[in-house]
């Protein structure tokens, strides 16, 4: 969900791009074509003309004639000369040098397509004596490390003037050259349309182990402003980690790539030497890193070492991506980070800088994003505060980090960087007052958020979600539905949500109402974490038996079609109180009360083996719920918390226990569930989703109190859900499942001629259940439960498991992925589905 924030603006900036005139100017930079740093003061001519000039030291250029020019020539020291053509038209020239060999100690190794040999390379020893040496200088071994961070985080439209000068913002809105700033990637015109920033302290202790963050200030302006801001944050934070390249992996863009300095950086890259050179007035090494595969993820780089350093110290690394790897939407990357040596040899950080230039779809409007990082008092001292390791959080928040005075971020910021937030915040509010920009926006938010606000940002009440306006099933038909909820304008403890709906066939009004006190202020919406709240809600609706999925409504449209009929329902009349704390360590609690009433329909009914039927049955009772998911990470929506990554494991247990008679209640119902899911990856060869539940009833229970697997008729992907199965089929009052999901990242794919540049990646799914049923709930062995309705199929699971697998590809148009499934298992059941088809819009890098 948090990729949606990108999508929204690449569509917003298409309601601004208006056609405008070509340039006579030509603006360019040199830099190099392994680390993209500017090349300084390179030599620039146009052959045929007396145009002739040198770049600026930051490898810019620009030439402004009246002669026609139709190539340029650069050279520069230490690099191969180049040439270029110019196309007419042409505004923009990015001119990548490359040099043609590498020479240490007399040994040459050249570049292009002869065999590259690993033994007896004096870069290949270089680079395992750094590997051997990654984890000495780490200023973490000591007893206390801590420094100051400044953080800022900038994004916006990219290429403002394309080549040609066409579909140029800044020809339709002038006033933007105001706020207009520059690429350090390519030193062109960007517009920064987002900015946070961020100050504060890190801690670290080694024992025991602690890392503690004290946020002192935060601050954001821009165009996501609609948006809950600490989920931006996270998925931001976690799209672009720092860069740690003295481990196996750099988790960066959501995938992870291979570091240099891994412990198969060897067999995963190639390393050059090249002549030394200058880095900071200090005499260095150049090693150069390219893959063996540039599909795959891993980076194109060079590392900085001083020479006459024998502890291999390094000074620098700049990095950048290889062009055709399988990273979706990237353009351009660069990175940099700087080093110092402390007096005890520990690795300190200076600044750790990453830019990346996006693009959608070849031909609409780019983006850019910048996070620029900077470091200092770097202290191995205790903290003055040494209770501050005993907070809970990883993350600690000043009161009044969001309430700086705009004086404290000027005296606190390291130096000038760009565009400030207000100056953002200023532009937007100067492009709203375009009808297109403003409507536009409004569209895309209310879209994205699924909500109508009454009353733009001072709304007390949204309607929605949107997309459970209309939909159906075979007991309603067509289901039309109104509700909404508050929001902190009304109230930042006090929130309520409700609905009413009606189906056209059955002819019946459903509706819910919910009231929910927090004992946290809350800043956006009332499911913010962490959640503690008591919550009180009545419902009367459809209870679709075997049918609950995990991150959307059971109503929503987009699920109406089915692969068979829907009609294993079910009313049900439903009350809960519940209390819920979640810590910040992720442990959470939620116990509750609950009273049902089911209640009979057309297609399931309530009948006793000797014929003796009943409309409805109530039951009564508490339920406890436990979670713990340290380290979580999510984008929290209105209704749902979709994970960012599943890196953390997650697990459940939750006791259900309605005692028999009281209240009402026809059976006891004692029930246990536990749950446990992680990912596991295998640096940048993918990684494996796995998730383990099973669960048991120690009471006799009616059917629809059994343990019943979740069957998914859609035909689209849903998570923890059987893709062929028919709800109802499996009946069973202990079980175990699995649900194992490997992505490749383009394994094969990467590899096949012609194949590979459609960057498709590999998926392969495997689903499983095994349980079994009581005599105490069988009804052709118990005579005071209910029979098992008819047409549900529902069968008791024999000694083998039911199973299904999936193969697929994902990343199809960098968006879809879909899969063939089939059946393992109970392939012969009558009316089964034992093959299909089943897609996903799939999102990511």
């Amino acid at each position: 969900m948090g990729k949606v924030n990108i999508f929204l603006i690449l569509v917003l900036s298409s309601v601004l791009q208006l056609s405008a005139q070509s340039m006579v100017q030509i603006t360019g930079m040199v830099r190099d074509s392994i680390s993209h740093e500017p090349v300084p003061f390179a030599s620039i001519s146009a052959p045929g003309s007396d145009v002739g000039l040198i770049a600026t030291e930051h490898g810019g250029f620009n030439i402004n004639t009246r002669e026609k020019i139709t190539k340029l020539r650069v050279s520069a020291v230490g690099y191969a000369t180049k040439e270029i053509t110019i196309k007419p038209g042409q505004s923009v020239a990015i001119i990548e040098m490359s040099t043609d060999a590498v020479s240490l100690d007399e040994v040459v190794i050249k570049r292009g397509k002869e065999k590259y040999s690993k033994k007896n390379n004096p870069a290949v020893e270089l680079a395992k004596k750094l590997i051997a040496k990654r984890k000495e200088g780490d200023p973490t071994n000591n007893s206390f490390y801590s420094f100051n961070k400044y953080e800022r985080l900038a994004y916006g439209f990219n290429d403002l003037e394309e080549a040609g000068g066409k579909n140029s913002l800044l020809r339709k809105y002038k006033f933007l050259e105001e706020y207009a700033d520059t690429s350090t990637l390519t030193g062109h015109k960007v517009l920064p349309i987002s900015i946070k920033e961020q100050l504060s302290t890190e801690y670290f202790r080694k024992s025991p182990k602690s890392h503690k963050e004290y946020i002192d200030a935060l601050k954001s302006n821009g165009l996501d402003e609609s948006f809950d801001q600490t989920s931006i944050k996270t998925f931001l934070n976690e799209v672009f980690r720092e860069v740690d390249i003295f481990g196996n992996d750099v988790t960066l863009m959501s995938n992870k790539f291979v570091s240099p300095l891994s412990s198969i950086g060897t067999t995963f890259y190639k390393y050059y030497l090249n002549d030394t050179l200058d880095i900071g007035g200090e005499k260095c090494i150049e090693l150069s890193f390219v893959p063996f595969n540039t599909e795959g993820f891993g980076f194109l780089g060079r590392m900085y070492i001083p020479l006459n350093d024998t502890t291999l110290f390094i000074k620098r690394v700049t990095m950048n991506v290889p062009h055709n790897i399988n990273l979706n939407y990237v353009e351009r990357m660069h990175i940099i980070q700087d080093y110092q040596k402390a007096e005890d040899g520990s690795r300190l950080k200076l600044r750790d800088d990453i830019e990346v230039e996006f693009r959608l779809v070849k031909g609409t409007p780019g983006m850019f994003a910048r996070r620029e990082t900077s470091y200092s008092n770097h202290s191995f001292f205790s903290p003055n505060d040494i209770l501050i390791f005993e907070k809970p959080g990883e993350q600690i928040i000043d009161s009044k980090a969001f309430k700086r005075e705009e004086s404290y971020w000027t005296f606190n910021r390291p130096q000038t960087h760009g565009v400030d937030g207000n100056t953002v915040q200023n532009m937007l509010n100067r492009l709203r007052q375009n009808k297109i920009f403003y409507w536009g926006e409004k569209i895309i938010v209310t879209f994205v958020n699924g909500y109508i606000p009454t009353n733009g940002k001072n709304s007390k009440w949204d309607f929605g979600p949107l997309n459970t306006t209309i939909s159906g099933n075979s007991l309603e038909g067509v289901r039309l539905r109104l509700g909404g909820m508050s929001t902190v304008n009304m109230s930042n403890r006090w929130f309520t949500r409700a609905y009413v709906a009606y189906g056209c066939r059955d002819e019946k009004l459903k509706y819910q109402g919910q009231l929910e006190y927090s004992f946290n202020e809350k800043q956006h919406l009332d499911q913010e974490f962490p959640i503690h709240s008591i919550r009180l809600m009545h419902q009367y609706d459809v209870d679709k038996l075997g049918q609950k999925y995990l991150y959307t409504n059971t109503d929503n449209v987009f699920l109406a079609l089915k692969r068979q009929e829907d009609n294993k329902l079910l009313y049900l009349r439903k009350t809960q109180l519940e209390y819920k704390l979640e810590t910040l360590n992720h442990f959470s609690v939620a116990v509750g009360f609950e009273h049902n009433i089911h209640e009979h329909s057309k297609f399931l009914n309530f009948i006793y083996p000797d014929g003796t039927t009943r409309n409805k049955y109530t039951e009564a009772g508490f339920k406890a719920t436990l979670r713990y998911a340290r380290g979580e990470k999510f984008y929290q929506t209105r209704l749902f918390r979709f994970p960012i990554n599943m890196d953390a494991p997650i697990i459940t247990l939750s006791h259900t226990y309605m005692p028999k008679g009281f209240m009402g209640n026809l059976y006891e119902i004692n029930k246990t569930e536990v749950g446990l899911q992680k990912r596991f990856w295998f640096s940048a060869f993918g990684y494996t989703d796995i998730i383990l539940k099973g669960g048991k009833i120690w009471s006799k229970v009616s059917y629809p109190d059994l343990l019943l697997p979740n069957a998914n008729l859609s035909y689209t992907v849903q998570p923890e859900s059987y893709a062929l199965m028919s709800p109802m089929e499996f009946v069973n009052d202990q079980y175990l499942s699995w649900d194992v999901t490997y992505w490749a990242n383009g394994l094969l794919m990467n590899h096949l001629p012609l194949i590979k540049k459609l960057k498709l990646r590999e998926v392969v799914s495997f689903r499983g259940l095994w349980g079994s049923l009581s005599d105490r709930n069988n009804p052709a062995k118990c005579g005071d439960v209910f029979m098992f309705p008819d047409g549900t199929l529902s069968q008791e699971m024999g000694k083998r498991p039911y199973m299904e697998m999936g193969v697929g590809l994902d990343n199809i148009l960098t968006f879809l992925r879909v899969d063939y499934v089939w059946r393992l298992t109970y392939r012969d059941t009558p009316g089964v589905d034992r093959h299909g088809v089943r897609i996903q819009l799939h999102f990511t890098f």
